[in-house]
């Protein structure tokens, strides 16, 4: 396996388990009795860790 899809399955891989945790059903009841504003930064970089291994396994790559 190259460098490149070893991150990108890493980069996938913490993407996953951040909207996991962060958007679960019971965090988000816990948030619901505790008023405060939502931090929504931790889902969108998941989001955007997810979106950028699943470009790093499936983008073409040059053969040297």
């Amino acid at each position: 396996m190259k460098a490149v899809s070893i991150f990108g399955i890493i980069l996938i891989v913490l993407g996953i388990l951040s909207l996991a945790y962060f958007t679960s059903p019971m965090r988000l009841m816990v948030q619901d009795i505790e008023p405060h504003k939502p931090n929504l930064l931790p889902p969108i970089l998941g989001a955007i860790a997810l979106i950028c291994g699943l470009a790093l396994l499936f983008a073409p790559r040059p053969h040297s």
